[in-house]
């Protein structure tokens, strides 16, 4: 009994000496993990502009591939220091992560949303992407039948990458410029805007790029379906 008892003893001190140890390894595991994690943190996040269908694409009432259309880039009408910048992350420590475009900046980004929604409405769009300031002066021979340019007076999409909820806002908003090529006119001007949320409880960057190309597409869209824009084209178009 004696022996036992001392046994018992001995391996109850032994477990009191190695409890300290077993701690500081488990403090040490969970110091590299936090640095892991804040080393894994992007410096900014980059995402793919495109256009991305919001519905059917109702093709245009004329035939629109009989003429050639031109879609120039547009200008950045943005009130901002760094026009190559679309959004922002906001962490719950106070801090915030850029959102950048991931191929092209802005600019080219939404002319080439345009020129595929032309496409898909039946409009023959030429390959060419030419400079276009948006003055009727400006406007070169070789630009096609219709020319269309234009500006991104809105764009923006921010996360709030808090806990127990993210949330993700978007905003767009663009103006097209028609022209006819041949006379050098501008015959028509429409602006369009979109917006949206979303509350999740992961955060991606798919999301992010979901949410831009969502309010992008959707004020394009609107602005090529709506009745006085084809109406405005088909005129132009019988002269």
């Amino acid at each position: 009994m004696v022996r036992d008892s001392a046994a018992v003893s001995t391996t109850a001190c032994r477990k009191k000496r190695e409890a300290p140890g077993r701690g500081l390894v488990r403090t040490v595991v969970c110091l590299c993990l936090l640095l892991l994690v804040s080393g894994c943190t992007p410096k900014l996040y980059n995402i793919d502009m495109r256009y991305q269908p919001t519905k059917t694409i109702t093709p245009a009432p004329n035939d629109g591939r009989k003429y050639s259309l031109t879609v120039a880039s547009f200008t950045d009408r943005r009130k901002m220091d760094d026009t190559l910048l679309i959004g922002r992350v906001f962490k719950s420590d106070g801090s915030s992560i850029p959102i950048l475009p991931k191929y092209v900046k802005a600019t080219d980004a939404v002319a080439s949303a345009l020129r595929e929604l032309l496409i898909k409405s039946g409009y023959s769009v030429v390959p060419d992407k030419p400079a276009w300031n948006l003055e009727e002066a400006a406007i070169q021979p070789g630009w096609g039948t219709l020319l269309v340019g234009g500006a991104i007076d809105d764009l923006d999409v921010t996360c709030l990458d808090t806990i127990p909820r993210i949330r993700y806002t978007a905003k767009a908003r663009v103006t097209l410029i028609f022209a006819d090529v041949q006379k050098k006119r501008i015959f028509y001007k429409v602006t369009s805007e979109s917006s949206s949320s979303l509350d999740h409880v992961v955060f991606s960057e798919e999301k992010l790029e979901s949410q831009i190309n969502g309010v992008l597409s959707d004020a394009m869209e609107k602005a090529i379906e709506g009745p006085e824009t084809g109406r405005r084209i088909r005129e132009v178009l019988k002269q």
